[in-house]
């Protein structure tokens, strides 16, 4: 009995595991589409308004990210924020290493320069971003599946040995 119960446990656990994977791969692509759409909006924001970068960060937010960046700018310089803001939200959007190097070069001149620079730069961003985007809708289409069967079926294959 307790073995029936331990294998039906660790079939669950893998196919949990299977599930979680391909979430968070969706959850990247989600979270890459929210950032591209807020740096439109903050681009917007900076080319025809003239809010300081705090209200801009506020009314371009889709995911928390720019928010978060945002209350960061109280206490310490734009690119200090921003980077704070994306260390402490790369977790629950899922960002990759590769993605996190992306939006941290945004840092690196928002605040800083002439309003024509960092809309150069918000752009050049953007790009990047997009780009990323589409990597990761790629990775959601060609292993989201692969990862949900995989876990499923990894987790009938250790009932089938354990019973």
């Amino acid at each position: 009995m307790i073995k029936a119960i331990g294998a039906v446990m660790t079939g669950f656990a893998c196919a949990y595991f299977g599930i979680k994977l391909s979430a968070s791969l969706r959850t990247r692509a989600v979270s890459l589409a929210d950032i591209c759409a807020s740096l439109e909006l903050l681009e917007s924001e900076i080319n025809f308004s003239v809010n300081k970068l705090k209200k801009a960060f506020i009314r371009a937010d889709r995911n928390g990210l720019f928010t978060l960046a945002a209350q960061n700018l109280e206490r310490m310089s734009a690119k200090k924020a921003w980077e704070d803001a994306l260390f402490d939200m790369q977790g629950k959007l899922c960002l990759s290493g590769a993605d996190v190097d992306v939006l941290n070069q945004l840092g690196q001149n928002i605040g800083k320069t002439d309003t024509e620079d960092q809309l150069k730069n918000i752009r050049y961003i953007k790009t990047l971003a997009m780009q990323q985007e589409k990597q990761a809708r790629a990775d959601y289409e060609r292993f989201g599946k692969l990862y949900r069967s995989g876990g499923v079926l990894t987790g009938l294959l250790a009932v089938i040995i354990l019973i």
